[in-house]
């Protein structure tokens, strides 16, 4: 059975951007991939996924950074806090996730797993009983994520 998203809202830092959506917040994952490390400023990224179609900007808006060919990364444009990334590819939009700390609740999410985890940092391993994907393995995590949420 697939989850069932919870209604979430957050924004940046500064206030200037606000959003609402609806979230799996129990299929949250660690992403420790060198992209996603440079663009957070941290060890890993921990992405929210969205149900499609429901993120909505209440204020303001993001500024977006094409980060790689499949994903543009939202960042408030005043403040610098880290968003939201958007897969470029309309097939692709139910892999946009929110940044967990851009939350206004950030303690109702759980991760499930890490992803490109050949690439994670030796000293860094929170919740080190979740399953680990390496970047050879990353289909079998889409297809993994795509099933926990519903996906055709």
């Amino acid at each position: 059975m697939s989850e069932q998203p919870r209604a979430v809202t957050g924004g940046c830092l500064c206030g200037h951007v606000r959003y609402e959506a609806e979230a799996f917040v129990d299929s949250a994952f660690y992403c420790h991939c060198s992209i996603c490390r440079h663009s957070s400023g941290q060890p890993a990224d921990i992405g929210v996924p969205v149900k499609p179609g429901t993120l909505r900007f209440t204020r303001g808006g993001p500024k977006f950074y094409k980060s790689s060919d499949w994903l543009r990364r939202g960042f408030c444009q005043h403040c610098g806090s880290r968003l939201v990334n958007i897969p470029s590819n309309r097939e692709d939009q139910w892999a946009t996730n929110l940044a967990v700390g851009s939350l206004d609740d950030p303690t109702q999410v759980r991760p499930y797993a890490h992803i490109f985890s050949d690439t994670q940092l030796r000293w860094f391993d929170p919740d080190a009983a979740l399953p680990h994907r390496s970047a050879s393995e990353f289909e079998d995590a889409v297809q993994e994520m795509k099933v926990r949420l519903g996906v055709d």
